[in-house]
């Protein structure tokens, strides 16, 4: 999604290095799914909250970082399928939500009121903290076995998006789509996305349906993957702007240096942020 005058990348091999390593530990906490998918998930919980106060330092603006982390710890906890599975209706998530704000509230009281840092924690707490029990809670959804592949939906959409837009963006490009926000995505690096995207979900959805006939996955026509797919890629790319959105208020841009090519470990997850959580809900409310 970059000028297409821009046509060499010297960081493109580094880039496509970092990511592959990425897919392939991506891949393997995914398949095991429990304790290495929760190991994981505080992991980016922990280092997610660093970058966000790395970044939002730069406004003169600081995080309760207890709250963030903490309460985050608390977040994953109560989205563990296994106290889902064993004590079904309880809405686990909006309690632990409860418990986290009192606390906070409190914390807040005791050490001085700073709405400011209240506020800006509580912006952090729902962009990442919170969105991540939704990575928990759909690697399990409906079950072990199918869940794998549930939780792949999104994945893939958010990828093929960003795989897509970087290509048909830096080859294609030339109207700008947020030249505010993002100055080097276009409109034809999105549309890539988006084709790209339906393309991989068409096959993905394809193979995983004649492996799991009775799975949601069975649902899928060509009208509702395209659908699926369109309200997918516009999340994806609502992450991505979000997050660009962000750290030009902070003036950066990277939100850190986790990633060799690739910036920070919220520049890669930033549009995950938005479609897993979303996939989650649309599974609840139409399968």
């Amino acid at each position: 999604m970059q000028h297409p005058e821009h046509k060499s990348d010297p960081s493109l091999p580094t880039r496509i290095t970092s990511s592959l390593i990425g897919v392939m530990v991506l891949f393997a906490v995914i398949w095991e799914g429990r304790i290495f998918l929760f190991l994981a998930l505080v992991f980016i919980l922990v280092l997610g909250s660093l970058e966000l106060r790395y970044m939002l330092r730069n406004k003169g603006i600081e995080l309760n970082m207890a709250f963030l982390i903490g309460g985050g710890l608390v977040m994953l906890l109560f989205s563990l399928p296994q106290l889902h599975n064993a004590y079904p209706g309880v809405p686990w998530r909006e309690i632990a939500l409860g418990l986290v704000l009192i606390g906070a509230f409190s914390s807040e009281l005791i050490v001085g009121a700073n709405i400011q840092r209240f506020a800006y924690s509580l912006m952090a707490f729902l962009y990442l903290p919170w969105t991540l029990g939704f990575f928990l809670l759909l690697r399990h959804s409906p079950d072990g076995n199918v869940g794998l592949w549930i939780l792949a939906l999104p994945l893939i959409t958010s990828f093929a998006n960003d795989i897509g837009g970087y290509f048909v963006g830096r080859y294609l490009g030339k109207r700008k789509l947020a030249p505010t926000i993002s100055p080097g995505k276009t409109v034809e690096g999105s549309i890539g996305g988006i084709a790209t995207s339906l393309l991989l979900l068409f096959l993905f959805t394809t193979i995983v349906r004649s492996a799991y006939p009775e799975s949601p996955f069975a649902l899928f026509r060509p009208v509702e993957l395209f659908v699926v797919n369109l309200v997918l890629s516009f999340a994806a790319q609502l992450g991505d702007l979000t997050e660009s959105m962000l750290k030009r208020y902070c003036g950066v841009k990277d939100s850190g240096y986790f990633l060799p090519g690739h910036g920070g470990l919220l520049d890669r997850l930033d549009s995950h942020l938005f479609t897993v959580p979303l996939t989650y809900y649309l599974l609840t409310i139409f399968i």
